[in-house]
């Protein structure tokens, strides 16, 4: 399901004798989370208006105030112009003004509760007309263990997604098991991967593995060199000796790779595990 941002269109009044005073609305956008590497968060505003500087802030607990300054008797147009030009000010929007109507788009996808009036006359409307558009993107995700639920799979230079639960948190049935991920995702994705070493093409490149297994590939190297030696030789006397380094630096790469491998490995990939001590 593609992300959408949330676009919200706002029917407004003209003030009548100071009767927009003090009076708000609740609009919420979703914005950059800088306390984490990557993610989102809510955030939740009330737009209240300031007639004519007579006006009192009603500190909404929770949410960050939006003050819009107008004046007594201001008509429609020129209180949509006054909305429009406070929120497109702030970070998380854009606005328009067409005569009346105000139109606010979020500037980050995702799902967010639908703007609501408290005790202005105006207008709202949100993903119910052609103009508008209903945000989608969640901020939490369904899979309490993603490693059981969730797969990729890579064909050349396109990756797949694909799930074993549905977008309502349910297990597919065996038949539909592992079909095309349909979730929402905002706080992007975590991907743990297993890559193949770039291919040695020139005597100068050097091996793209872990710097432990250098001498290993020497050891392989070797190996073959001597094979090649020993069945090229005319000399039986090259050609047995040969043979023995051939055998002594296969030894030497099997120990490496496959006998001591796991445990000399420090920079490759696959999952971790740390075993603290037993203090008692």
């Amino acid at each position: 399901m593609a992300l959408a941002k949330e676009i919200t269109q706002i029917t407004c009044k003209a003030d009548d004798g100071g009767s927009l005073q003090s009076k708000y609305f609740f609009i919420n956008s979703v914005e950059t989370d800088t306390t984490t590497d990557v993610g989102y968060k809510l955030v939740e505003y009330y737009v209240w208006f300031d007639v004519s500087s007579g006006g009192s802030d009603p500190s909404v607990s929770g949410k960050t105030g939006v003050e819009i300054d107008i004046s007594t008797g201001d008509n429609s147009s020129t209180v949509a112009t006054a909305i429009k030009n406070a929120l497109d000010g702030l970070a998380n929007f854009t606005a328009s003004v067409d005569s009346s109507i105000v139109t606010v788009t979020n500037a980050n996808k995702g799902a967010v509760e639908d703007i609501s009036n408290f005790n202005t006359t105006f207008n709202f409307s949100t993903g119910h007309t052609f103009v508008t558009t209903q945000g989608t993107g969640k901020l939490t995700s369904n899979f309490k263990y993603p490693e059981a639920s969730v797969n990729y799979f890579i064909r050349g230079d396109h990756m797949g997604l694909i799930s074993n639960y549905d977008s309502e948190n349910e297990t597919r049935t065996a038949r539909k098991s592992y079909t095309a991920i349909d979730h929402n995702v905002v706080n992007g994705l975590l991907i743990h991967y297993y890559g193949n070493p770039k291919k040695v093409t020139a005597v100068t490149d050097k091996p793209d593995v872990d710097n432990l297994f250098h001498s290993a590939i020497v050891d392989y190297v070797k190996k073959c060199l001597y094979m090649d030696r020993a069945g090229t030789s005319n000399d039986g006397n090259i050609a047995q000796v040969a043979m023995g380094l051939m055998a002594q630096h296969e030894r030497s790469f099997n120990n490496a790779v496959k006998k001591y491998g796991t445990r000399k490995r420090s920079k490759t990939g696959g999952t971790r595990a740390i075993v603290p001590a037993d203090f008692k």
